[in-house]
């Protein structure tokens, strides 16, 4: 946490999905798997993709279907992942498949690690509304994924992925990309003329939010590395940092809205409230692990 904020002013290697697979693979994985893949990542060589999310179990993560079979020497997946982000350009992918289906939806789960050059990965992208082509479609069709790819314990992968949701949620909420943080309103600020007075006081406004914000991601992490869960805070970082994302976004635009590039940050920002769950599932797991009422039937 100290090197990440001591670099802050630093142009860095973007890590993309592996900044919420790494920890997920320093906490789960076994030591081959570490030596084989932490510092090719680390190095930029190896980029990640996330192939949980499903056309019939999005943010309803469990509900997956999703199939690992036991076959020689580790198993067969087949099912359909959606919204995979870069899939296209991934060479691995951290990948939930049902391995007991006869077991409650958030048991019998296992974490994969799935080279997507495999025989049976089919990738197609969407077009989002930006324009760009950031997720995809990801079919596998008896993909063979060898036991040693196996990141914890068979059936046991929703902790594992819980794990990996939790630094997503906080990655997520500080903005998955450049553009929609109060360090971005800055700078563009810096380049404006003077503003009223009206505009000043939502600048500190959004300003204090960001700093703020920032500070509930600090508290989480600290949270972890004293060895707790990082529990719902995880999901209030998300929740936030998404709205702030998009109304510093809507601000930057308002002050000048013939720049094209905070026209652009409006439109990529309205995915925030969807990606790495939506709003509402995380206002269900404040609701129910935070402020402990009655579960959602």
């Amino acid at each position: 946490m100290i090197i990440h904020q001591e670099f802050r002013d630093l142009g860095r290697p973007n890590l993309g999905i592996a900044a919420w697979a790494v920890p997920s693979l320093v906490r789960y994985g076994t030591r081959e798997q570490q030596e084989r893949f932490l510092p090719g990542t680390f190095a930029g060589e190896i980029v990640w993709c996330q192939l949980f999310s499903e056309p019939g179990a999005g943010s309803d993560l469990a509900g997956l279907t999703t199939r690992a079979v036991r076959v020689e020497g580790g198993w067969s997946l087949t099912g359909q992942k959606i919204w995979t982000s870069l899939a296209q350009y991934a060479h691995w992918g951290i990948c939930l498949a049902r391995t007991s289906p006869d077991r409650p939806k958030h048991d019998g789960i296992t974490y994969f690690l799935v080279d997507m050059a495999s025989p049976g990965v089919t990738v197609r992208p969407l077009k989002d509304i930006n324009g760009d082509e950031l997720f995809n479609e990801v079919f596998l069709d008896d993909v063979f994924v060898p036991d040693d790819l196996v990141v914890g314990a068979v059936d046991e992968g929703w902790r594992v992925a819980r794990d990996t949701l939790s630094h997503e949620r906080v990655a997520l909420g500080d903005s998955w990309g450049p553009g929609a943080r109060h360090t971005d309103m800055a700078r563009h600020l810096a380049r404006l003329p003077s503003l009223r007075e009206a505009q000043r006081e939502r600048a500190g406004r959004l300003w204090a939010e960001g700093q703020a914000i920032s500070a509930l991601g600090l508290r989480v992490t600290l949270s972890q590395l004293a060895g707790a869960d990082p529990g719902p805070a995880s999901s209030v970082r998300k929740l936030l940092g998404m709205w702030h994302a998009q109304e510093i976004a809507e601000f930057c635009w308002s002050l000048d809205p013939s720049d094209r590039y905070w026209s652009r940050m409006i439109l990529t920002t309205r995915a925030f409230t969807i990606g790495g769950g939506t709003t509402e599932v995380q206002l269900n797991i404040i609701a129910e692990r935070a402020l402990h009422l009655p579960r959602d039937p």
